[in-house]
């Protein structure tokens, strides 16, 4: 049951991320382009959720052992490289997946990258992984704050769904308000069940390059990352946006490279923009915020020079709480 009820969380992950079209790429294209910051206020929303969640859930007795990683020069550096790969990728974690589920078959080759790059980060520097330490349970005066917010965030996106009817669902686009919810509520769920997930610590797990506590399952963290894809398959196939596009030579190559790119830094953080989303900033991690800024900061560099090259940028437009990415 455990088992099926994590596969259940990961599903929800993937079709709420893949309607809401949740990526850090984005985020800053809305930044540059819009100069506007739903995404960038959506992740922020994200973190809270679960950590609001986390902190009500140890109140009432539970326990979830959220981890905190020491913050050096070697995070904010990977967060950096994760950063310009990703930019360069025209995608981050989810929104790989999410194009991949598309028909971008060239995502793949991400993928691929993605994986030698952490490999390679292990070979050459095997004494890099640092250790991690438990966290501390959140202090009251957070929940004091984060309570009233999320009734108050609940009972906004209950109106709306009351408001517009049940059948917005089914739309191509959700509002962000409702998909990061539902994104926190399953990565809460997984964190109760069994432990911290994240599409990049499977990879990391799976060529042993940071001693990460999930580790101790590869064979989960996998099933989860296949119940998160199909999600975003079926949720695809549903609003009708699968297509299978040829990969062109010079999109693979981009792509390949990316993907280095992004498993390197995922490798020196250690993790990518979504652990530390879902669970590096709930555990008040001294890391989380500096990396996640750092990749932020590299993606912004990524899509200056793209823009520099006259390389097509997507605009972001937002409206009430729905984001679209047009050319």
């Amino acid at each position: 049951m455990i088992l099926l009820s994590s596969l259940l969380m990961g599903l929800i992950l993937g079709v709420s991320a893949h309607r809401a079209g949740l990526c850090t790429v984005k985020a800053v294209a809305e930044v540059m382009t819009s100069r506007r910051g739903w995404f960038l206020w959506s992740f922020l929303k994200a973190a809270l959720w679960v950590t609001g969640l986390v902190g009500l859930y140890g109140v009432m007795g539970g326990g979830i052992a959220l981890r905190q990683w020491p913050l050096d020069w070697i995070a904010v550096l990977g967060g950096l490289i994760f950063g310009l790969g990703a930019g360069a990728n025209g995608a981050c974690v989810f929104s790989t997946l999410a194009r991949l589920a598309e028909g971008h078959g060239v995502m793949l080759l991400t993928l691929a990258g993605w994986a030698i790059g952490i490999a390679a980060v292990h070979l050459i520097l095997p004494d890099l992984p640092r250790q991690s330490n438990l966290a501390n349970p959140l202090p009251a005066w957070m929940l004091l704050i984060l309570g009233p917010w999320m009734i108050w965030e609940g009972a906004r996106i209950l109106q709306r769904l009351m408001r517009e009817g049940w059948g917005q669902i089914g739309a191509a686009h959700w509002p962000l308000s409702l998909s990061v919810a539902l994104v926190a509520v399953a990565n809460f769920g997984l964190l109760s069940l069994d432990g911290a997930w994240s599409f990049t610590s499977t990879l990391i797990c799976s060529v042993k390059a940071a001693p990460l506590v999930s580790c101790a399952n590869d064979a989960r963290l996998w099933l989860i990352s296949s119940a998160a894809i199909l999600g975003m398959t079926g949720s695809a196939f549903w609003r009708g946006s699968f297509r299978l596009r040829r990969v062109r030579a010079g999109a693979a190559l981009r792509h390949s490279l990316s993907g280095l790119a992004m498993g390197a830094g995922a490798a020196l953080i250690p993790g990518g923009n979504d652990g530390l989303i879902l669970f590096g900033l709930p555990a008040l991690s001294p890391h989380a915020l500096p990396a996640l800024a750092s990749i932020v900061t590299g993606t912004a560099l990524s899509m200056v020079a793209m823009r520099a090259f006259d390389w097509p940028m997507s605009t972001i437009r937002c409206e009430a709480d729905i984001c679209r990415a047009t050319l």
